[in-house]
């Protein structure tokens, strides 16, 4: 069954209204709202049908390709499902203008290429519905989280289903339990986004902490991997990227949160207040504190989780240039925290390492966790520091873990009278950068240095496939800053053989995944350019015409008819007449018509027969003509049809019948 003519039309404008989609969906609904008022349908053939499908499924790879090199993350999906009905309307719209109006569903799949194309109705359907659903369910994955999703889909669902509704029941009834349902539907749907919600966050922070999905990393707390058992697994995955002026010096390292107490394998940022740092006047440069005399300068390419993360920044970082967001607040401790529109990020910073633009120490800085506190002063008293210079105390802590530790990303089970720490500083000496750094940490403030434990990445590797650094998710890194002569410097004591070590658990068949991440990120850049913006801006009206010109081209090398309403209409009735030449009783119902018993347009057979009853004199002619329709009609309907003796006795049957009918009414006696 079809939807009333407009239905579709107001489903697109949904469609554009929920997503902002409106520069596509205002034409189509006009296309579709179009319907009534063009005269004209065009008789598309299987394969015709075939080929829009195949285009259809064209628009999909590329919709698909441009938004998975702009957003990697979990919530590709919902970008994907609000471009559905531009993507599939090429099918609709051929429907909607076809001889038919109807769809072979076999054309849809690749797999039905050299099927036989047999004229079988449990294979023709109607798009109408499915796009309808489509629509609303493209519509729903923009998420706009207001009120006005729900009422707008509920109005056109409603009224949807009202044009299929039983005639059985009263209006009355209908439309009270359709209140109801929406009723219900609207207070189910608070619950079930609440839950969707809690899912949502769940899988986001599983992936993220699997695959580094947009790094959400938290500035207020991270929890390490000190005291877990077994080996700790990294991933090769390329999470950003690094431009330098100077490609022979590595930039090192690159800072993303800082914290300054510790407790149980936590490390917490206490009173983390962000305030706003507003732009410049271009909207896309940021100053973090004055410029120095010199700088140095590194481009960024990085990804957010929708929208909004932590900046990667180096020490000594007074302005960021060419970012594109629209907020940009930073603590006390320096971390960086952004929200935009995009995922996908390129930014400049200026740095010189001079600088401390960091909050001064204050008491968190100098504490200690008490669990921790004898295993620390252990330590103390066998380094002999006290007294020492600060300098002097960094070299003495610096020494000590390079002569006594080593780096390991395997653990044994602690022992549990002691803890994690305390176990890697008296016993196992071995642990990776997040042991090394909390305990260098405690360390200095052991020793009155004020120190806080720095998350970040080291980078290090230069691809000369990219002419850039790129940094991976196993780079990830941890160290201390301590703060001497008046400034925060970064001290890591993690041995320098951990890159090397890491290296070598590296899969060897990681150049696969970067020659993908290498297209993915240029074909992401190319997209971003000002260029490609302009292009998607003003491209469609440039496109307009070669699509105009194609079809055209589609509608004269194919040789697809185009027909008027008028012409529709006369194939339509002869189509019946030769379907009907195919039945042996319709034989009868010609002869009658000649004779003038015509049967009406809409009367059934066996109405008319009861009709011929009071018409016929010879009753015997009324009665073997209802036994014929008997077998007539499991001709025709029943879906096993009828045996071939019985098909015989059907033909032998009406030619007797004929032959009767013929002596009751010969030749030239037709009823006036």
């Amino acid at each position: 069954m079809k939807p009333p003519v407009l239905l579709l039309s107001a489903a697109l404008i949904f469609w554009g209204w929920q997503t902002g989609m409106w520069i596509f969906a205002i034409p189509m609904a006009l296309i579709l709202a179009g319907y009534r008022l063009i005269n004209s349908r065009w008789d598309f053939s299987y394969e015709d049908f075939r080929r829009i499908a195949n285009l259809c499924l064209i628009i999909l790879i590329i919709v698909f390709v441009s938004l998975i090199t702009t957003n990697r993350s979990i919530y590709l999906i919902y970008n994907l499902l609000q471009w559905f009905p531009l993507v599939f309307f090429p099918l609709l719209a051929a429907q909607t203008y076809s001889v038919n109006e109807n769809i072979d569903i076999r054309t849809l799949f690749i797999s039905q290429k050299n099927v036989i194309k047999s004229e079988s109705r449990r294979y023709i359907i109607n798009l109408s519905y499915p796009y309808f659903a489509l629509c609303m369910l493209s519509a729903g994955a923009a998420n706009t989280r207001d009120i006005s999703f729900y009422i707008g889909m509920f109005l056109l669902t409603s009224i949807a289903l009202w044009f299929i509704r039983s005639p059985r029941f009263s209006p009355i009834i209908w439309l009270s339990l359709i209140l109801l349902a929406g009723s219900m539907g609207f207070v189910g749907q608070i619950g079930v986004y609440q839950l969707q919600q809690k899912l949502e966050d769940t899988v986001v922070s599983w992936l993220s902490k699997s695959n580094n999905i947009g790094q959400l990393t938290d500035s207020t707390i991270k929890q390490t991997s000190i005291g877990e058992i077994g080996t700790l697994k990294q991933s090769n995955e390329i999470i950003f990227r690094v431009a330098s002026d100077n490609q022979n010096v590595a930039p090192g390292l690159l800072r993303e949160a800082t914290y300054d107490k510790y407790k149980s394998t936590f490390w917490v940022a206490s009173n983390s207040n962000f305030t706003t740092v507003q732009p410049e006047m271009n909207g896309k440069t940021w100053r973090l504190g004055n410029a120095p005399a010199d700088s140095s300068k590194l481009t960024i390419s990085a990804t957010l989780n929708q929208g909004k993360g932590l900046l990667r920044l180096a020490d000594g970082t007074f302005e960021i240039d060419e970012l594109p967001v629209s907020q940009m607040e930073k603590n006390k401790y320096g971390t960086v925290k952004v929200e935009g529109k995009d995922n996908a990020i390129a930014y400049r910073i200026l740095f010189n390492k001079s600088l401390s633009l960091d909050s001064p120490p204050t008491e968190e800085d100098l504490q200690i966790a008490q669990p921790e506190t004898e295993a620390i002063n252990q330590i103390i008293s066998q380094l002999d520091i006290t007294g020492k210079s600060p300098r002097a105390i960094l070299e003495r802590v610096d020494s000590f873990f390079i002569k006594n530790f080593r780096y390991s990303l395997k653990f044994i089970e602690n022992n549990h009278r002691a803890t994690p720490l305390s176990t890697f500083l008296l016993k196992t000496r071995a642990g990776h950068c997040e042991y090394f750094a909390t305990a260098t940490t405690l360390l200095l403030r052991a020793a009155g240095i004020p120190a806080r434990y720095a998350v970040g990445y080291s980078v290090r590797e230069f691809s000369q496939l990219e002419n850039q650094y790129i940094v991976r998710s196993r780079h990830a890194h941890a160290w201390t800053l301590a703060y001497i002569n008046g400034k925060w410097q970064a001290f890591d004591t993690t041995p320098a053989d951990w890159a090397s070590i890491e290296n070598a658990n590296a899969s060897k068949l990681a150049f696969i995944s970067d020659l993908w991440s290498f297209f993915s990120f240029k074909l992401s850049s190319w997209l971003r350019s000002g260029l490609m913006s302009n292009l998607f801006k003003y491209g469609w009206w440039l496109i307009l015409p070669l699509i105009l010109l194609r079809l055209w081209k589609f509608n004269s090398h194919n040789k697809v008819r185009r027909l008027s309403t008028k012409q529709i209409s006369a194939k339509q009735v002869a189509k019946v007449d030769i379907n009907r030449k195919e039945y042996e009783f319709y034989l009868i119902e010609k002869t009658l018509n000649e004779l003038g018993f015509s049967r009406q347009p809409s009367e059934s057979l066996k109405n008319w027969i009861e009709r011929l009853e009071k018409e016929l004199p010879n009753s015997d002619l009324i009665n073997d003509l209802t036994s014929l329709v008997e077998l007539h009609y499991r001709d025709r309907f029943d879906p096993q049809g009828i045996k071939e003796t019985e098909r015989a006795r059907l033909k032998s049957a009406v030619q007797a019948w004929l032959v009767m009918l013929q002596t009751q009414f010969p030749k030239n006696s037709a009823r006036n």
